[in-house]
């Protein structure tokens, strides 16, 4: 990679990770998945929240060490434009603006010449305006003389993210001075996402089916996973399979980091580091989410080190599974709030003769080893943004993952899900990802004569492994 650091100066960074591909799919109208026409329509509903401000979304300025790191814009600059490119700022104008326009995204010009370095990118002018449905793509050297009419019309501006003190050091802290510089009087205001956020809340069709496809990649590496654990391997070659699963299914970055939580690790909810050997008579707590799109999932499941679960693990693992299954069942749409279903879950734990010793050698009921929340919201971010309640609304889409953690026992139990709200009940987006006992202890089982595990292969949504197709 030959003078990457000179480039890094060169170039304003303006990279669009794989936006070359996008022009083949033109006729589709698609921009990672969603379309010209929803997007729009986003940014009309922000327009009319906004009630009268400018809303100004600044994109990372920097896509980091472009040798080591593959770019990822920020989430409401993607939100509202399908455009994944460093360095560039949305802004989205009141009605009646002086500009005359409704919106204005500003984004680096790059030169032909840098197409053999990078890949292409979305630059000013009429044919990406067509491409996004955008009304004005401007090159960032105009923005300022662009923005100033609207700046100088204004009475407030709307910042994602911090303004005031609390930005001083930042690059909101620049754009605030030089929106102040334009307009002594203008009320330089953050926290726009809270305009954002109830939009995202609520799942589209087209976003659903986005994470239709993460799941689907976190399946096939919840598959793919099995055939690396077994006693003697370190949670590490776990975690490799899990990536070559995601790839498989054209999932091109992870939603957090992969956790693989082999013995006494299963009992730690957000272990990292992935370095410990795997022993005979262990679990193995695997939690992953790939993201496609930039839609992310988040699958839980838990594996017998050694293929099969003694008495007490199968015990363990099923008052998990049957809690999950009850809390599914419980869920009325519209009315039931997180919550809720929380402390339903909790009674359920309670209620089971099964017990078990804390640290201090203890015997306690089952939901004093239930150490976090039954679930979270899941989009965009895989905690993702809530809306204007707690309550499941229809379009929201969420995880249920009860889990016991038995620290004197050495072994946990996690059984993560993800869940689409429907009018009438939940569809389980991760149905098809095995979760009984046999389906576990079947997919830990040898597949050659060397005893070796063969990995899944292809969608587990479409058995004869068609391919899957991305944007």
């Amino acid at each position: 990679m030959r003078s990457m650091c000179s480039l890094r100066k060169t170039v304003a960074i303006a990279i669009l990770v794989g936006f070359a591909a996008l022009g083949a799919h033109a006729q589709q109208s698609k921009l990672f998945g969603i379309s010209a026409a929803e997007y729009a329509s986003r940014r009309a509903a922000v327009r009319a929240a906004a009630k009268g401000a400018i809303v100004i979304i600044q994109g990372p300025t920097e896509a980091g060490d472009i040798e080591l790191v593959r770019f990822r814009t920020r989430n409401e600059i993607l939100y509202l434009t399908g455009v994944e490119a460093s360095a560039v700022l949305l802004a989205i104008l009141p009605e009646g603006d002086p500009s005359g326009k409704r919106e204005m995204l500003f984004v680096p010009a790059v030169s032909p010449g840098m197409s053999q370095w990078v890949d292409a990118v979305p630059g000013p002018g009429p044919e990406s305006e067509a491409l996004t449905g955008i009304q004005s793509i401007v090159s960032t050297r105009a923005m300022w003389e662009k923005l100033e009419p609207s700046v100088r019309a204004a009475s407030t501006v709307r910042l994602v993210g911090a303004a005031g003190q609390e930005a001083r050091f930042s690059p909101n802290g620049q754009i605030e001075e030089r929106l102040k510089r334009i307009n002594p009087a203008v009320s330089v205001e953050g926290r726009a996402e809270r305009l954002i956020n109830p939009l995202r809340w609520r799942k589209s069709a087209a976003e659903a089916d986005n994470l239709r496809k993460a799941i689907d990649a976190t399946g096939i590496a919840q598959r793919n996973c099995t055939s690396a654990i077994r006693p003697g391997a370190t949670e590490l070659e776990v975690e490799g399979a899990i990536l070559a699963g995601f790839r498989k299914g054209l999932a091109v970055r992870e939603g957090f980091p992969c956790i693989v939580g082999s013995g006494p690790n299963s009992c730690i909810l957000h272990h990292f580091s992935n370095e410990r050997v795997m022993r005979a008579g262990e679990v193995v707590v695997v939690d992953i989410g790939a993201e496609y799109n930039y839609y992310s999932a988040d699958v839980t499941r838990t594996f017998p080190v050694s293929g099969k679960f003694t008495p007490r693990q199968r015990d363990l693992y099923q008052l998990v599974l049957d809690t999950q299954r009850a809390c599914e069942a419980y869920v009325k749409p519209g009315k039931t709030t997180m919550r809720d279903l929380d402390m339903y879950a909790r009674g359920l734990m309670a209620k089971s003769p099964l017990r078990a010793k804390d640290r201090d050698g203890n015997e306690r009921t089952m939901d004093s080893f239930f150490a976090h929340g039954l679930g979270h919201w899941l989009g965009m971010d895989v905690h993702d943004v809530q809306g204007d309640s707690n309550v499941l609304m229809p379009g929201t889409v969420f995880t249920i993952e009860p889990g016991v953690y038995i620290a004197s026992e050495g072994h946990g139990f996690r059984i993560e899900d993800d869940y689409l709200v429907t009018e009438t009940g939940l569809e389980k987006l991760s149905r098809y990802i095995p979760s009984e006992i046999a389906e576990i202890e079947a997919l830990m089982r040898p597949k050659t004569a060397a005893g070796a595990r063969t990995p899944a292969r292809g969608n587990p949504r479409n058995p004869r492994g068609a391919r899957l197709r991305r944007r």
